[in-house]
């Protein structure tokens, strides 16, 4: 039998939180990405972490220790004391090897990386809820900044 319609809306809550993460987070996600080309990075995917959730915040200290991860976080207590936003990390990886270790932890993105790169953006993977999705980042919307 099924699951019940209440998981499928934690399902979704879990997905709005997540795309509205990444959403926050363009100008850090496109620095990295840029960030990436420039260092020649084959295929760049750009991991986005919610270093206080519980998957996100495992993830970035195994990436930058412990101590580094919760400085980081109380920096943004400090700065953000209504505890609207939340610290974020991001970094970019190549796609071959984001298609061997991403799935290992988020088995329901596996059919993400048999499929061929977004051609009109670049493919993000935003970690937040306690769960991951893949995103297309636009290369079309980009602010006239640069």
């Amino acid at each position: 039998m099924g699951r019940p319609p209440e998981e499928f809306a934690d399902d979704q809550t879990a997905l709005d939180e997540q795309q509205a993460l990444l959403e926050e987070s363009l100008e850090l996600v496109r620095s990295v990405y840029d960030s990436a080309i420039r260092e020649a990075i084959d295929e760049p995917v750009v991991i986005l972490l919610d270093c206080e959730d519980s998957i996100g915040g495992q993830i970035a200290r195994g990436w930058l220790g412990s101590a580094a991860v919760d400085e980081a976080i109380e920096d943004q207590r400090v700065d953000d004391p209504s505890g609207e936003t939340t610290t974020v990390f991001a970094r970019a990886f190549p796609l071959a090897e984001c298609a061997r270790q991403i799935p290992a932890v988020f088995p329901y993105l596996a059919p993400i990386f048999a499929q061929a790169l977004p051609a009109d953006g670049f493919l993000a993977i935003s970690v937040a809820s306690g769960g991951a999705s893949a995103l297309t980042v636009p290369f079309a919307d980009r602010e006239s900044s640069s």
